[in-house]
């Protein structure tokens, strides 16, 4: 009855709805929505009973321990936050930078190739095995594809700063006046200019005075008799001459008058008719001003002079200026600046381009010890590719599988031991961390499969890269040995050919050798050189070892306890504690890079059992000593 009910309604609801929609806004759809839902949900009818819900496969009820995230999806997220940093599997599968060993399908296909042609035809790589003892033949291998080697490339791309050229010019700024000078007699007394009159000349530096006149023998020039006993009574009296370079505004000092107490003396000369007694031409002013076309560049933080500013303009020396010959032994300057702009770089056009190369990740390598660092805004990042290290035919002997290496007499087959290679032995001894002097074993701080830092620059968005990686392909252990042993003339010529080029040094030259030759761990980039907040040059940080199986240990050893690398910056490539050392678990730890160095690939070294015999020595040693 129910379920009939619900067909019933349902056609005639979804019915409505659709004629709401068709002349409603969305928004109004919704609402009408949501109130036919909560409808649907009052409907008795329309709800399972308690004996229908028992009927339900795997029904629990409503009260379960998830229910407190119904009404509350905000705390389903932080819950599972807070759980997401200890869950293993939320970290192997949410990991970018996940170490685990990768194994490319075309690898594994090659490896067993061989083993399969030799599985399915024994007798063509077993032929002259005999019974009684009897030599038998070998059989060359078929031909192996080798292993594939990769190599981290990287690009960049961001803010990108540019040292820019910039040229600023002075100038000289030469004006010449052509003066007339006019000449007054002063005095406080007397049938002369009042001092007053001229106080506003004077202030204004356009009137001075430049000597001085008989007071009584100068009053004839402006119509007044001196008395017989001016000289007498006035002798002393200053009379000034004063030389002005404008015509000033001037009266004269009172008059004695009785029928006119206001009246001042005209001071007018009989010689000009004018106040001035005397006018001349003078020499012409010459004024110089450099005028600084630099003070921009000057006043700019990231502009700095390249040398002093170089005369550009000195001939002729003579010019005239209006009308007036001057001479300056230049009239012209030019500086030459280099500034820092900020641009947008990117230079991963050709990584992008490579189809071996497969994007992994992006790393922001801004410095983090600059004063201009943003935390969270990362202005220069680098995309990092994983690329195929090149190959080359190479003329290694061919590898062959041995009828005589099996003997049979009477049904009871014996194998040849071989003895294994004593790579790992050598190499123990280079790092000291064997050895039958026991005075040489420290309790406290012996480490074993120590490392070596070093590091090679490249400048961010720059042609130059001493970070070469395996660009030029892999290096056997023997000739990578002898380059080095050889010297610097050696190690360059064996170096990627363009580290020369870009004139790298010995040790970044010495560390392309190493890396091509398995013997380090790449363990990052990190910027070491910025302005602004800008990355302008970065460094590549590697941990280098006496051996490809040294740098092996310590990448899968690592893994095992849980002791990640550094940042690239500060690690300093330490080895294992004793105690570490013996936690290692060497039977799961994958040494087939070593393996395929060997050239009979028919046998393979017992340098894994080797090595637990020795673990086991090192910790019974270690045991007794310390139970002391």
């Amino acid at each position: 009855m129910r379920r009939f009910a619900l067909s019933l309604i349902l056609p005639i609801a979804f019915a409505g709805a659709g004629a709401v929609l068709a002349q409603s806004t969305v928004q109004e759809a919704k609402e009408d929505g949501k109130n036919f839902a909560t409808d649907m949900r009052a409907n008795d009818a329309l709800v399972p009973s308690e004996t229908m819900r028992d009927q339900v496969p795997g029904y629990q009820g409503t009260d379960l321990p998830q229910s407190s995230y119904f009404d509350d999806p905000d705390k389903l997220v932080a819950d599972a936050g807070a759980q997401a940093s200890s869950n293993e599997a939320f970290s192997v599968t949410t990991d970018a930078n996940d170490t685990r060993p990768q194994f490319d399908a075309q690898e594994i296909l090659d490896t067993t190739r061989r083993a399969t042609e030799i599985e399915a035809n024994p007798d063509t790589y077993l032929q002259g095995e005999q019974m009684g003892g009897q030599a038998g033949s070998c059989t060359p291998l078929p031909p192996g594809g080798g292993n594939v080697s990769y190599y981290e490339a990287t690009c960049n791309y961001g803010a990108k700063l540019d040292e820019v050229p910039r040229t600023c010019t002075s100038t000289l700024n030469v004006s010449v006046e052509n003066r007339t000078l006019y000449y007054y007699h002063m005095s406080t007394i007397g049938p002369y200019v009042d001092p007053d009159s001229m106080a506003d000349e004077i202030a204004a530096g356009t009137c001075k005075p430049v000597g001085t006149a008989s007071y009584c023998g100068t009053m004839a020039e402006y119509g007044s008799t001196a008395a017989g006993s001016c000289n007498r009574d006035f002798g002393n009296q200053l009379l000034q001459v004063m030389e002005c370079s404008v015509q000033a505004s001037v009266v004269g000092n009172h008059m004695f008058s009785f029928s006119n107490p206001n009246a001042v003396y005209p001071v007018i000369s009989r010689t000009t008719g004018q106040h001035w007694f005397k006018v001349d031409n003078a020499a012409p002013v010459v004024t110089t001003n450099k005028v600084n076309g630099c003070t921009a560049l000057e006043n700019n933080s990231q502009c700095v002079a390249q040398s002093a500013e170089v005369c550009t303009d000195s001939e002729p020396q003579t010019r005239i200026i209006n009308g007036v010959p001057v001479t300056q032994p230049c009239w012209a300057w030019q500086t030459n600046y280099t500034c820092n702009e900020i641009t947008q770089g990117n230079d991963c056009g050709e990584l992008d381009d490579k189809p071996e190369c497969t994007y992994v990740r992006d790393e922001c390598i801004d410095d983090e010890d600059d004063p201009d660092y943003t935390p969270g805004a990362c202005k220069v990042s680098q995309k990092v590719y994983r690329c195929p290290v090149p190959t080359t035919a190479t003329d290694d002997p061919k590898q062959y599988v041995c009828g005589n290496d099996v003997y049979c007499i009477n049904g009871d087959c014996e194998t040849i031991e071989r003895e294994a290679s004593t790579e790992f032995k050598d190499a123990l001894v280079a790092l000291h961390a064997l050895g039958q002097a026991g005075e040489e074993f420290d309790e406290e701080n012996f480490t074993v499969f120590s490392g070596e830092r070093d590091t090679c620059h490249k400048p961010v968005f720059g042609l130059v890269n001493c970070c070469a990686g395996k660009t030029s392909g892999l290096l056997t252990a023997g000739a990578g040995a002898a380059a080095i042993a050889g010297g610097p003339t050696a190690i360059a010529a064996l170096a990627t050919p363009f580290l020369t080029m870009f004139l790298c040094s010995t040790d970044e030259k010495m560390l392309d050798i190493k890396d091509r030759m398995g013997f380090c761990h790449k363990v990052g980039t990190y910027c070491s050189s910025s302005v602004l907040g800008i990355c302008k040059t970065k460094r590549t940080a590697y941990c280098c070892f006496e051996s490809k199986l040294s740098r092996i240990l310590q990448e899968q050893g690592r893994i095992q306890l849980n002791k990640p690398w550094g940042k690239p910056k500060k690690e300093q490539c330490l080895g294992f504690t004793i105690d570490e050392f013996s936690r290692l678990d060497l039977s799961v730890m994958d040494f087939t890079e070593v393996y395929s160095e060997f050239v009979d690939a028919a046998k393979l070294p017992d340098e894994v059992s080797t090595l637990s015999e020795i673990q086991d020595e090192i910790q019974d040693y270690y045991d007794i000593h310390t139970s002391q």
